[in-house]
């Protein structure tokens, strides 16, 4: 699951996207978010169904079962622009410890899907090196696959050869309202 993430490195998404962003160092459901469809375009991180009489906010859809749920019948690929999530790993002496995974501020592009109302992050398994810590992951993205989700929403070939960093981070982040670099150091 990705319930979080970072879009701080403004320069590095002006120089790529060509988009002016405000740093984010924690992205809550139902912010606006950079999405490429395939231009920028921001959006609200919550997704709900034409069908739906009040918000359903689906922040993250399966690559397992999306093109099977009713929920993301209609919606159109997109690219979530990112440059880390946060994952939250179950103790039982410390409760949720939470952990701040990046590319050592390299953009990251996660697979996601959009309607008129909001966007979805897509999810698959964890890899090996991040399963310890939660189970699901953001589908991370390459530009062969970027290129082939937009065209034809699907994956041919999912290349997952990008090195993620992973470092425990203060309890900081669990605030919403939290929202500076301090969510990302390393404790």
């Amino acid at each position: 699951m990705c319930g979080r993430f970072t879009l701080h490195n403004s320069n590095k998404v002006k120089e790529k996207i060509g988009f002016e962003i405000t740093p984010n160092y924690n992205i809550v459901p139902s912010n606006l978010i950079l999405i490429l469809i395939p231009e920028p375009v921001l959006l609200y991180w919550g997704l709900t169904t034409e069908w739906a009489n009040k918000p359903m906010n689906l922040i993250n859809a399966r690559i397992e079962t999306l093109k099977e749920k009713p929920a993301f019948k209609n919606s159109k690929p997109c690219i979530v622009v990112s440059d880390g999530w946060f994952e939250w790993k179950k103790s039982n002496t410390l409760g949720k410890i939470p952990f701040y995974i990046h590319n050592n501020n390299k953009i990251i592009y996660f697979a996601g899907i959009y309607n008129d109302k909001g966007c979805s992050i897509v999810t698959k398994e964890a890899n090996p090196k991040l399963c310890n810590i939660h189970h699901r992951q953001p589908l991370i993205l390459g530009k062969n696959e970027r290129r082939s989700w937009i065209n034809e929403f699907e994956i041919k070939n999912l290349n997952q050869s990008q090195e993620f960093h992973c470092h425990r981070i203060g309890n900081y982040v669990n605030s919403p309202r939290n929202n500076s670099s301090k969510c990302i150091e390393a404790i």
